[in-house]
């Protein structure tokens, strides 16, 4: 396991809704370079949309997400009301209420009261919250990252390969360099084959999706993540979907990546591959992190007591 202090992704009091419906409720965690965080939980508590918050598939509803100290993601008021009591809306709020012969508990709950108001009531309308909007464009444009630029710095493998079916292999492994202008056709297709030979599927490079194997379909979207040359690899219960028989040849690619270091977050059921390569696992239930530890603590000795009812099925 490698040893760094450098945070890679840092998560701030993350929030998902879709509609009604709270997926993710108040998630804060940091993913530090070359840890390998495997991410384990019942189905529907908010693993894979954590997961896809963190390189934007899903836009978070509220809380923010930073790569390399950059922010990612719109900026939270609640998470910045140093800015708001800069503001002179905030300063006219508090003025009008009399704080004489208040403590300061009191005057601290007054001031969170206001924050709130003006979050609701202002923040939000179009044409309010200038001086707010105009202090957070200025810190976007400062630390913001936008989207593509993320993209190619967090990869992602998902359940179902997402392979296009109208590429063939190497058509899949060279889009994304190309058109992001990273790489010259050339300079993408010698590292297609590289990667190709890594995996030992370099006869597949002209052959189309349709006629592989799901292990193989998998390894090559290992593979596409990496010709971006990411700095983070984000991993969506990528063994779901294949029959048991070729599961192990994507555990052991991912394995290897684990080997030399890549910063991984997984979210899977393979209690296995969490013993042995974990750095560090994560339980989420009900949208919130119930329980973290290294591997040994965290099969062994669990404190929760959703995690001890989920492990008694599970292992």
């Amino acid at each position: 396991m490698i040893e760094n202090n450098q945070t890679m992704i840092k998560v701030d009091n993350l929030y998902k809704k879709f509609g009604h419906l709270s997926v993710l409720n108040g998630i804060d965690n940091d993913i530090k370079k070359g840890e390998k965080v495997v991410i384990i939980g019942p189905s529907g508590s908010g693993k894979s949309t954590f997961l896809r918050c963190m390189n934007l598939l899903e836009i978070p509803s509220a809380g923010e997400i930073w790569f390399r100290d950059q922010l990612i993601t719109a900026v939270d008021p609640y998470l910045h009301t140093d800015i708001i009591e800069k503001s002179k809306t905030f300063k006219a709020m508090i003025s009008s209420t009399s704080t004489e012969g208040k403590d300061a508990s009191a005057i601290d709950e007054l001031k969170k009261t206001v924050i709130d108001e003006i979050i609701e009531k202002k923040l939000l309308k179009k044409h309010e919250g200038k001086e707010f909007n105009k202090a957070i464009k200025e810190f976007k444009e400062k630390n913001g990252l936008g989207e593509n630029e993320l993209r190619k710095k967090v990869g992602m493998v998902f359940q179902h390969f997402n392979l296009f079916n109208n590429l063939t292999v190497m058509g899949n492994l060279t889009l994304a360099p190309v058109n992001l202008k990273l790489k010259t056709k050339e300079q993408a297709e010698q590292k297609a084959m590289e990667l190709l030979k890594r995996i030992g599927l370099e006869d597949k490079a002209n052959v189309y999706p349709s006629t592989l194997s799901g292990g193989q379909k998998q390894r090559i979207a290992i593979i596409r993540a990496l010709a971006m040359e990411p700095e983070v690899m984000l991993f969506d219960e990528p063994t779901s979907a294949l029959d048991p028989e070729m599961v192990g040849e994507v555990l052991e690619l991912m394995k290897q990546l684990a080997d030399e270091g890549m910063t991984m977050v997984v979210v899977t059921h393979e209690i296995g591959f969490a013993k042995e390569v974990a750095s560090r696992i994560l339980f989420i239930d009900e949208g919130v992190i119930k329980e973290e530890n290294n591997p040994k603590e965290f099969f062994d000795n669990p404190k929760d007591e959703r995690l001890k009812e989920f492990l008694s099925k599970v292992l």
